[in-house]
């Protein structure tokens, strides 16, 4: 790294309920002690974020180091894709799934040396258009539906902590399962990433189809004005592979290919959504009957009920929404070891 630079590291003093700041003085520490110039950023509450992304990016750093979680993350994103400003992932927030989606490691003397020592690579983001015209950036996944009611029930909880509280709450909304009927229009035309399942609606069976390859075989494809029409429980939509705390919902993903994975369970009810706890927890869910993967650049999302978008943790807006990949928009730094695509 240039001597003649900065590193902005901005913290989040909420993050983990207040534990993340100890988390940021151990990068801060480190950073300090390999000779690094350092600004600090760091505001009262979670809503002085933005503001401070602003300032950070303004000043010019050689990078722009985020202490906090995957929302953390997700609200310096408006000010930083584009600028070339290289971010820097160093943990301290709940899920910390971007971080897991690339290698980056956890601890703070490890990730702070990745500030220093990592690779620079361009990664997509997304972006989440409501139909009042709102824009909302995310970094990881975007969820509606059994997914996202457990997110914000897992929002409102004190205890426990870490991934534990992930399991607790997504156990707790089992208890009030809901089916949603989910219709998604896709652009391009649905591409299936897995074997196709023996679970799928009529609207698909007798849709005009086109053949598409796929890794196995040539699988059918709808055209990009006919949606698809199915009641589910869990619609999941990113370029990475993990939420929840290192659940990989879409494994499959490639955080460069400027596509959104789409993984869609059906209604197959609260036994059969349990069984899948496992195969989803090992990425090996696409396979199963009841469970839809699809892939595209653009999709718009339409449900029944009061749904709530989710993405990166953190709540967006109300159904119909847009959702677009955002092509190698994002400066990132990786480890020069192991760092994944």
């Amino acid at each position: 790294m240039d001597d003649s630079g900065h590193i902005a590291v901005l913290v989040n003093p909420a993050s983990r309920r207040g534990a993340g700041a100890e988390h940021a003085g151990a990068v801060l520490r480190r950073l300090v002690e390999r000779g690094a110039t350092v600004r600090t950023y760091q505001g009262t509450a979670p809503d002085d974020t933005p503001r401070l992304a602003k300032e950070a990016v303004a000043a010019g750093p050689d990078v722009l180091a985020v202490a906090g979680g995957d929302g953390t993350i997700a609200a310096v994103l408006p000010y930083l894709t584009g600028t070339g400003v290289p971010l820097a992932v160093v943990g301290g927030g709940t899920g910390n799934d971007l971080a897991r989606m690339h290698g980056i490691p956890p601890g703070p003397r490890d990730a702070a040396d990745v500030v220093l020592d990592g690779d620079r690579r361009l990664v997509d983001t997304g972006t989440i258009t409501g139909d009042d015209g709102t824009v909302t950036s995310f970094a990881t996944i975007a969820c509606a539906g059994f997914d996202s009611r457990a997110n914000e029930r897992i929002n409102r909880m004190r205890r426990p902590r870490g991934a534990a509280r992930y399991t607790l709450g997504t156990y707790r909304e089992l208890l009030g399962l809901r089916t949603f009927s989910y219709r998604l229009v896709l652009d391009p035309p649905a591409r299936a990433v897995g074997p196709l399942t023996s679970g799928r609606s009529e609207v698909e069976k007798s849709a005009p189809r086109a053949t598409e390859r796929t890794a196995d075989r040539p699988t059918a494809r709808r055209r990009t004005d006919e949606p698809t029409e199915v009641p589910g429980h869990l619609l999941a939509i990113g370029n990475t592979r993990y939420y929840g705390g290192g659940r990989p919902i879409l494994p499959e993903a490639d955080a460069r290919d400027g596509l959104l994975d789409i993984t869609l369970v059906e209604a197959v009810g609260r036994l059969r959504l349990i069984g899948l706890d496992r195969p989803i927890k090992r990425g090996e869910h696409l396979s199963r009957p009841g469970v839809r993967a699809l892939r595209a650049a653009s999709v718009r999302v339409e449900a029944d009920g009061d749904l709530v978008m989710y993405a990166d943790g953190e709540p967006v807006g109300p159904l119909p929404v847009t959702v677009t990949a955002q092509h190698r928009n994002l400066m990132l730094c990786l480890p020069r070891d192991g760092g994944r695509p």
